[in-house]
């Protein structure tokens, strides 16, 4: 098994492509997590039922979500939409980042049940959305977006203006699309590229689009 349950450390074996070093730096972000049950993490003080892929993706991405995922600004009371919010891991990642609620955006009906009982569990102040992502979802209130659900980015390049946000985008040329719009910041990955509107404002399209972020 690659985890040991019942240890302040979960471990997990070093993969052949990761160095020594990037093994030991995320062996580092986990010393406190605990398997509490064979498909059950501790946290801080939330516990997640998770499918074995989304612990993979929790313990290989925690620490690049710290750098791709959180704004320079304080998350604390605030109120984030979690477009592709899986099983509950990012929603997890910003309540103990301090977000007050959490509008959690899933389409995957499989993951559903699992959203729900994380959310009753951990008694989160959350709002579980069961359908696809579509611009009209931006009229609700809320003070930073996170996206990662493929191919919704590029609804986004319709917008007159992009809310404060980190947004997964999964080809280049709609990467290269929304920063010439918009004029984010790019964070290439290996597979994909990160835009952020880190501004606690939404910042405005360059084509001089009527429309605002809360068009449909």
């Amino acid at each position: 098994m690659p985890y040991t349950a019942g240890s302040r450390l979960i471990f997990r074996r070093r993969s052949p492509g990761w160095s020594y070093w990037d093994w030991l730096k995320h062996l580092g972000v986990s010393w406190n997590w605990r398997m509490v049950e064979d498909n059950h993490v501790q946290i801080g003080p939330y516990v997640l039922e998770v499918t074995p892929y989304y612990m993979e993706l929790l313990w290989r991405e925690w620490r690049a979500w710290k750098n791709w995922y959180l704004p320079p600004w304080s998350l604390d009371g605030k109120t984030v939409l979690d477009v592709g919010a899986g099983c509950g891991e990012t929603a997890l990642f910003y309540y103990y980042h301090g977000a007050g609620r959490v509008i959690a955006v899933e389409p995957e009906s499989s993951l559903g049940p699992l959203l729900n009982r994380n959310m009753e569990r951990n008694r989160w102040n959350m709002e579980i959305v069961e359908r696809p992502f579509d611009k009209s979802m931006l009229r609700w209130s809320f003070d930073f977006m996170k996206m990662d659900a493929e191919g919704c980015e590029t609804q986004l390049l319709s917008l007159g203006s992009l809310p404060p946000c980190a947004v997964e985008v999964h080809d280049k040329a709609t990467a290269d699309k929304l920063q010439e719009r918009f004029e984010v910041e790019v964070l290439p990955q290996k597979e994909n590229w990160i835009l952020r509107n880190p501004s606690e404002h939404p910042v405005i399209s360059n084509e001089g689009s009527n429309t605002n972020h809360n068009s449909s």
